[in-house]
């Protein structure tokens, strides 16, 4: 009987302490990597950032607001047959776990429509992002001219 116990602590402490499992979620949403493009007042800027879910669930990304103007959108860009390029706004950006989302030039973006100052480099602009299921994250992303 105690050779019986022996043998299953052991199998417990060999297949408990295997070096392929994941490494355990930090339990938030983690943001990298932020800028935002300079612009003049009441025209248009973007936004860009990766953006990782290191919680232990999906979710789903459902709004955007900035400091700087009444009106945040997400879009993604796309190609057209005829080769021009487009932009669509999406209600909504799911969240795998463990995953992260690019927010780019090209593909995902902020839209920050008509912003209520001039955006110039050095300056910074606060977004908050809603989330379905965990609480806000409200982030400070400074303007550059390029994602350098």
């Amino acid at each position: 009987m105690k050779r019986l116990l022996l043998f299953t602590f052991i199998g417990i402490l060999m297949f408990g302490c295997n070096s392929n499992e994941k490494e355990i979620p930090s339990g938030k949403m983690e943001l990298t990597d932020g800028w935002a493009r300079h612009g003049k007042a009441g025209m248009m800027s973007a936004a860009y950032f990766n953006l990782t879910n290191n919680t232990k669930k999906a979710d789903t990304l459902i709004s955007i607001s900035s400091d700087v103007t009444h009106i945040t959108q997400i879009h993604k860009s796309y190609q057209t047959e005829d080769g021009l390029m487009g932009m669509q706004e999406q209600a909504f950006v799911a969240l795998p776990i463990g995953k992260t989302t690019s927010f780019e030039q090209g593909g995902l973006h902020v839209m920050i429509i008509q912003p209520e100052r001039d955006l110039s480099d050095g300056d910074s602009v606060t977004l908050t992002l809603s989330f379905s299921s965990m609480d806000s994250l409200v982030v400070k992303l400074p303007v550059k001219t390029l994602s350098n």
